[in-house]
């Protein structure tokens, strides 16, 4: 009778286990390396995101107090240039060539950026998502941590606390629907060099698509957190990878 009963309980037991067993997947919480890898085959998967050696990108920047066109260049190990375009005519850029940043304004030669104007050139071309993955920041000298889950827009995304070899920190968000950075948050000016005044920024990251196996995303919005005001809009028109690009151009006109 006792044996009856016993393996009666066993079975019970194992049948609770297997129906509890899927509930728990669900809740289950990760830990940094797979978010990491996660995002990592969202966007492509490793060899994909590594074959990136270069893009060049067409883009349409819509900012309260001006419109215009740009084409964004960047090419590994660090190197990025944008030249800006108003009514078809170039009108500005700026550059890093891995070690420092330059800039034109239109007219005359071009000049050393100011060290404000040079970090935030090197910030943006380490942020993954141009050439390098999420899965790249540490053997960048970058360091990254996962600081919990915050709700927004009713999506708990997973939060990364990125934390670039210069010292300065970023928050980015990852959606565990998609599995893609859909945003990002820290406290810095919108354009160093024409109001050096800092403010929350969330750029929103959306209409992902995928080149050359890769998703980048084709609609981004700079969104001052403290007003709630839309302070710029970016629309990608087009995004070329691996293209020839010379490498000169990273350190002169």
């Amino acid at each position: 009778m006792m044996a009856f009963q016993y393996r009666h309980f066993a079975k019970a037991v194992l049948a609770l286990a297997l129906v509890s067993a899927p509930l728990g997947c669900t809740h289950h919480e990760l830990i940094l390396d797979e978010v990491i890898e996660r995002n990592t085959n969202a966007m492509g998967g490793r060899a994909a995101i590594e074959a990136v050696k270069s893009i060049e990108v067409d883009l349409h920047i819509v900012d309260p107090g001006f419109e215009v066109d740009g084409t964004y260049r960047a090419m590994r190990p660090g190197k990025m240039r944008i030249d800006v375009k108003a009514n078809e005519k170039h009108v500005f850029t700026e550059a890093f060539d891995g070690e420092q940043g330059w800039q034109w304004k239109g007219e005359g030669n071009q000049e050393a950026a100011s060290s404000k104007a040079t970090t935030a050139l090197y910030h943006g071309v380490e942020y993954p998502g141009k050439l390098f993955g999420l899965h790249e920041i540490k053997q960048r000298g970058h360091h990254v941590e996962l600081v919990g889950r915050e709700n927004v827009d009713g999506i708990n995304h997973y939060v990364l606390r990125l934390t670039l070899k210069d010292g300065y920190t970023t928050s980015l968000y990852v959606d565990p629907k998609s599995w893609l950075i859909t945003r990002r948050r820290d406290v810095r000016p919108l354009h160093v060099d024409v109001d050096p005044t800092p403010t929350t920024i969330e750029l929103l990251n959306s209409d992902f698509r995928e080149i050359a196996g890769v998703k980048f995303p084709f609609a981004t919005t700079d969104t001052d957190l403290k007003t709630g005001k839309v302070i710029e809009t970016t629309t990608v028109k087009s995004i070329k990878v691996n293209p020839p690009i010379d490498p000169t151009i990273f350190k002169r006109l």
